[in-house]
């Protein structure tokens, strides 16, 4: 009696000890399934964010050869080739945008986003020389203000 009695103490100590096991494994895959999706989100955020400001300061540039191109010689082969130029910057700049809106968690992030792309893409229509510095100053802030948001958001 005593060897069943041992021998049932055995079986009910393999069962439990297998069902913790489990339990333990189980949960760590779900902690390991959660870290995996949320290194991937902020991995895709990473690239979205970075990708954008890339595509704003291209856009900017652009933006700034159109504005000295239409004013140092109007009418200019030179002049409607950076015009053309900039429109397909700003479209990069915009596809980014929509990415970036897929990622972003923060809706203050995506309001960051689309006003440095409004400075940028108001660059081209100062009217003199200073003013095309100054656009060009508070576009490079708007995307600077939008980076040190996105750095935030990606380490936080």
């Amino acid at each position: 009696m005593e060897a069943v009695l041992t021998s049932a103490v055995a079986v009910v100590g393999i069962l439990l000890g297998g069902c913790f096991s489990y339990l333990v494994q189980h949960r760590m895959t779900i902690r390991n399934e959660r870290f995996a999706r949320w290194r991937f989100v902020q991995e895709e955020r990473m690239a979205a964010y970075s990708a954008y400001a890339a595509a704003l300061a291209h856009c900017r540039r652009g933006e700034l050869d159109r504005w000295h191109r239409a004013h140092e010689n109007p009418g200019s082969a030179e002049a409607t080739e950076a015009r053309v130029e900039s429109y397909r910057l700003r479209s990069v700049a915009r596809q980014e945008l929509f990415r970036l809106r897929l990622v972003a968690q923060s809706p203050g992030l995506v309001r960051l986003a689309e006003e440095a792309l409004d400075r940028v893409s108001v660059i081209h229509k100062a009217e003199d020389e200073q003013e095309c510095h100054r656009s060009g100053d508070a576009a490079r802030e708007a995307v600077e203000a939008f980076v040190q948001a996105a750095g935030q958001q990606i380490v936080s």
